[in-house]
């Protein structure tokens, strides 16, 4: 890196050869002028003496600050090339090992975040089995629900199934709007429930239906009557719903809910 910062020139080094160069082309041109004048107009030996030596200071001023550039330059390419042929190759097994041992560790750093999720999960489990006359219910939804989660979830539920109900019935404006405003509340449920107001992924979730929710209605609403598109996007409502539900649960307790266990299924199911 010493080698590279001696050979290699500065931006400050450059503009001060760039001003060397044109300094020397503007005493090159005045002199070549001057002595033009000397010679033909009015033939002044004192002069063109005079002129010869500024031209020549001119040409030299120039020839060495080209020189100079080039030279830093052609180093330049030598430090480059050695260090890509030289250093960088004996280094590059080195650097893609410790690439691939970063990775490693990120995927075991998930994997053990996992874990201590399930065993977290595990403990509270156990002590609310202690404590909570309710926690077999709750332990039947998903691992560690709350009873205020069951009871908002069916309250909720009970408001959906409503207002679903009165948009078929009636034919109200902006219904596109009101069907987004319950996958919202839907997302705020169970992110409230789970604490994933920090997780950049369940912003994202919430973005998918405010991008697609009232596109999908102007566009579907030419093909299919407004009931079928309101039918539609609802079944897709409980859908987001659980799939989101399912996500939350697994990313803050390590497992599926209502006892999803698909692995311990398989196993099972191959011996």
């Amino acid at each position: 890196m010493a080698s590279t910062r001696q050979t290699s020139i500065s931006a400050a080094e450059k503009i001060g050869l760039a001003i060397t160069l044109l300094i020397a082309m503007v005493l090159i041109g005045f002199s070549l002028f001057s002595l033009l004048i000397d010679i033909t107009l009015k033939f002044n030996l004192y002069g063109i003496v005079i002129d010869l030596i500024f031209l020549a200071i001119g040409i030299s001023l120039a020839y060495f600050s080209i020189r100079i550039y080039k030279k830093s330059v052609y180093y330049e390419g030598l430090v480059n090339s050695a260090f890509d042929e030289g250093i960088y190759s004996r280094l590059e097994p080195v650097l893609r090992k410790v690439a691939e041992t970063h990775v490693e560790m990120e995927e075991l750093e998930s994997r053990l975040n996992r874990i201590d999720h399930k065993v977290q999960t595990v403990i509270d489990e156990q002590v609310k089995a202690g404590e909570s006359p309710s926690s077999e219910v709750e332990r039947v939804v998903a691992p560690g629900t709350s009873m205020r989660f069951v009871i908002k979830t069916i309250f909720l539920t009970i408001i959906t199934m409503s207002g679903f109900l009165f948009m078929i019935s009636t034919s109200l404006g902006a219904i596109h709007f009101a069907t987004l405003l319950f996958y919202i509340l839907w997302w705020l449920l169970i992110s409230s429930e789970f604490k994933l107001f920090d997780n950049t992924t369940a912003w994202l979730m919430v973005f998918v239906p405010i991008l697609l929710v009232p596109t999908g209605f102007m566009i579907l609403d030419a093909f299919l009557g407004i009931n079928n598109v309101i039918a539609l996007f609802y079944a897709c409502l409980a859908l987001y719903a659980f799939l989101y539900f399912s996500w939350a649960v697994y990313e803050t307790k390590g497992t599926l809910p209502f006892k999803l266990d698909f692995g311990k299924y398989i196993k099972i199911k191959h011996r």
